[in-house]
């Protein structure tokens, strides 16, 4: 199966291989980030709220469990001044009522769902019939809508499924390198309806930093 490598810097710079891999989240479609902690997921989230902000749009976060770092996303070129945080405190259920609320609003380039940091049970409450809900509260708009999981969820609800996985780490300075510069991690695309054309055969891997 082919495959692309690429090297980034912090998501959020400008980099012709990251917007690719950005480009090919779809408009009016679930798509879903997976990773756990420290995968590269955030930091591929981040990097695509940076995006939408960067060409004047609208985002949305839904933060399940109070976990977003404004902070390390400004680092990254995402302009907070266009983005709706809405922190929900670890209560999932006002989490989906939340994204779903957002997806059905016009006005809105990205609406995002971030589940990283919560504690287990999640599985029983992100259920498959509130996926396909989703997908169906974005369908046909101009929005782009993403779930970043911990772990594969949404089943076949998602038009598009990244998976990130964390690699080895990179270290920095001289004479001798004794700083954490970041952490390399592959994406890969586990699914694409359609097909993705070239050069986005499924199986592209990517490598992030995320420092």
């Amino acid at each position: 199966m082919a495959s692309v490598i690429v090297s980034s810097p912090p998501p959020g710079w400008d980099r012709p291989e990251l917007d690719h891999l950005l480009s090919l989240v779809p408009p009016g479609q679930l798509s879903e980030i997976v990773g756990s902690r420290s995968s590269g997921a955030t930091s591929l989230l981040v990097a695509l709220l940076a995006r939408a902000t960067a060409g004047g749009g609208f985002v949305a976060l839904v933060d399940a469990a109070d976990a977003f770092d404004p902070a390390g996303a400004a680092a990254a070129r995402a302009d907070l001044s266009t983005l709706l945080w809405v922190r929900c405190g670890g209560r999932l259920e006002a989490a989906f009522r939340a994204v779903d609320l957002l997806a059905r609003c016009p006005g809105f380039a990205v609406v995002a769902l971030d589940l990283e940091g919560l504690s287990g049970g999640y599985r029983a409450c992100a259920s498959a019939g509130r996926w396909v809900r989703l997908s169906r509260a974005v369908r046909g708009s101009e929005t782009v809508l993403v779930a970043r999981t911990p772990e594969h969820l949404t089943g076949s609800a998602a038009a598009l499924v990244l998976a990130a996985c964390r690699g080895r780490p990179r270290w920095i300075g001289a004479p001798r390198p004794t700083r954490l510069g970041g952490l390399v991690s592959s994406v890969q695309v586990l699914r694409a309806r359609p097909p993705l054309p070239p050069p986005f055969p499924e199986g592209l891997s990517s490598i992030l930093w995320e420092p």
